[in-house]
């Protein structure tokens, strides 16, 4: 049985554990981390200028390169951020890499989005490509840069192999392809968002959220197949500012024994509470509460501890994201002992990863900065 966690409106009263420390800047609009074989870092950059996306290599000591450049990449809807590369998921010198929707959506007549009257600057948004390295990604020294014409061959089925100059080759293949948007009663059409990857242990399987079309789907990584596992419904919408009903928009997950947890943010008015943690059973496709009466949660982790229990942390984007202007993020700690707010405030937190080695926990800012906190 899993536990559940009521975040009440009163969180129990603690210090921070400690200020967490600056270890890496210079990643302005990063989306994703994730730990290397070696213990470095892997972080998605999407970029506003067509296909200037890329993977930066970031070492524990903040020292900041590029693994990958040229990737798709474009200014996103609402003409204020960049859609690109995003979640990653690695096992040995394998690299997943999801990209979103890039500049492929537009609005229409409110509240509509159309797709771009002047097309998308990819052929290959919405989808998944499999980055196969010769070598240990800590041990490559150079950048492998793709091409538009590279990314025309991996949209018509192709593999392109990159050399980066020092000895590292990379196999690329598309994996899997989404449709870049599908109908929706109102608004036209909704665009594709793969926000968060997550590897089963054997390497064989994908889960991935949407977070535009909210869902939740399964990718074969042996063949590329995939199918939908789940779609969340709307939330109703408790106050009189937007729609009767908000959408769900699920961010990160992880592999929890059996079950699939997913963070969600919900979309406008960024009702405070609304936000929540599911469990979500991926044979059946079913859910239930996990954590939930959070605010804007963009990504959730755990741990064991020595006694056998579990302890989970969610960061939340903002307390209020409704507000003007929006108050900062923090980092919530649930396990036996209850709720504890670990670290406040936080800028603009998008992801976080866990080395269980060191029993250190790193955050990753939007603003383009990279957290560490000791957990011991």
């Amino acid at each position: 049985m899993l536990t559940k966690y009521l975040v009440a409106l009163f969180l129990a009263t603690s210090p921070v554990w400690c200020q967490p420390q600056v270890i890496a800047t210079g990643l302005p609009g990063a989306h994703k981390i994730i730990l290397t074989p070696g213990g470095n870092f892997l972080v998605s950059e999407p970029s506003t200028t067509p296909n200037a996306g890329r993977v930066s290599f970031v070492t524990r000591s903040g020292a900041r390169r590029s693994l990958l450049e040229g990737l798709p990449s474009g200014i996103e809807v609402t003409l204020a951020g960049a859609s690109g590369p995003s979640a990653m998921a690695i096992r040995g010198r394998t690299l997943y890499l999801a990209f979103g929707a890039g500049d492929a959506e537009r609005r229409g007549t409110p509240p509509t989005s159309i797709h771009n009257p002047q097309g998308a600057s990819s052929p290959i948004f919405a989808s998944i490509l499999e980055f196969r390295f010769n070598l240990d990604p800590d041990s490559i020294a150079g950048t492998f840069r793709l091409t538009l014409p590279h990314q025309q061959t991996l949209a018509d089925g192709g593999e392109v192999e990159l050399a980066d100059g020092n000895g590292g080759t990379a196999r690329i293949s598309l994996l899997a392809r989404f449709p870049v948007s599908e109908p929706a009663p109102n608004i036209l059409y909704r665009f594709s968002n793969p926000w968060g990857l997550a590897l089963t242990e054997d390497g064989r399987s994908l889960y991935v959220t949407d977070a535009s079309v909210n869902s939740l789907s399964k990718v074969d990584t042996a063949t590329g197949r995939w199918r939908r596992l789940a779609r969340f419904p709307p939330v109703s919408n408790s106050t009189p500012v937007g729609p009767p009903v908000i959408d769900a928009v699920p961010t990160s997950l992880r592999l929890y024994g059996d079950q699939v947890l997913v963070s969600f943010l919900t979309g406008f008015p960024f009702v405070p509470g609304n936000a929540r943690i599911l469990a979500v059973n991926p044979d059946a496709g079913a859910s239930e509460p996990f954590i939930f009466g959070l605010n804007s949660a963009t990504d959730v982790l755990w741990r064991s501890l020595p006694d056998g229990g579990s302890q989970f942390f969610v960061l939340e984007f903002s307390t209020n994201q409704g507000a003007t202007p929006p108050p900062p993020g923090r980092l919530l700690r649930f396990d036996a002992a209850g709720t504890r707010v670990v670290a406040a405030p936080l800028i603009t937190p998008v992801s976080m990863v866990y080395d269980e080695a060191t029993q250190e926990l790193f955050i990753l800012e939007l603003r383009g900065q990279i957290l560490r906190l000791r957990l011991d």
